[in-house]
């Protein structure tokens, strides 16, 4: 009599096994929740904060509208817990970008890198999100409550950050405030702004200037014009 072959057991997600002593069903979990949140910024960038509903974040995010609840219940906390993510995303990319940066770069090869590095970081996507965000803040008193505090954890990171790689102009007062003020503002601006022909050649020769202008702030004397906006 032939021997019938037995059929496979089906394993259970709970009987799955764990990793580093977290359980499948919480890893599954876990990767549902960032796939939501990943789904959640691509429709910030490709709708408008506006337009994003929870509905349409669950079908980008291919989960069923059980499911987007029971991870976020409300828009509130979807926004939230968005925000959190993306700040998250935000940190680690730009330490990434500048942790690429030689380290026998020194003086004004290694700030040019600098600079370059934050370039990279603002042309991403996140950054569009993030601006898109920040847009949306100005006339949504509830987003700009929930917005603060993260975009605070960021530029205190970004600050500790500067203060390594232009390490030389750090101890300046008002002439290093100057100084990353000026690079802050003037290269989110460039990112944000509609620059149809000869984009990259245009973009490196703001680049080149920025860094020019850097340059004199802490060359310049007592007397010069940058003496008139800084007290040291």
């Amino acid at each position: 009599m032939p021997r019938t072959k037995a059929k496979p057991t089906k394993v259970k997600d709970s009987q799955k096994k764990s990793v580093d002593g977290v359980s499948w069903q919480a890893q599954k979990s876990a990767m549902t929740r960032d796939r939501i949140l990943d789904a959640a910024l691509h429709s910030f960038i490709n709708l408008g904060y506006t337009n994003v509903t929870t509905a349409k974040v669950a079908s980008e995010a291919g989960v069923s509208r059980g499911a987007m609840l029971h991870h976020f219940p409300a828009k509130t906390a979807l926004i939230q817990a968005a925000i959190e993510y993306l700040h998250s995303k935000l940190l680690a990319d730009y330490t990434e970008k500048v942790d690429r940066i030689p380290a026998d770069l020194t003086g004004t090869a290694r700030r040019r890198a600098g600079v370059d590095a934050y370039w990279e970081h603002l042309s991403g996507d996140l950054f569009t999100a993030y601006h898109e965000l920040s847009v949306a803040s100005r006339t949504d008193p509830e987003l700009l409550d929930i917005i603060q505090e993260s975009v605070a954890k960021f530029e205190s990171h970004v600050a500790e950050t500067n203060s390594s790689l232009f390490a030389e102009w750090e101890g300046h007062g008002e002439r290093y405030t100057l100084a990353m003020d000026l690079t802050k503002f003037l290269m989110e601006g460039m990112v944000m702004g509609q620059i149809a022909n000869d984009r990259k050649a245009r973009i490196n020769r703001l680049l080149d200037y920025l860094m020019d202008r850097l340059e004199e702030i802490f060359d310049e004397d007592d007397d010069s014009a940058i003496s008139r906006h800084v007290n040291g």
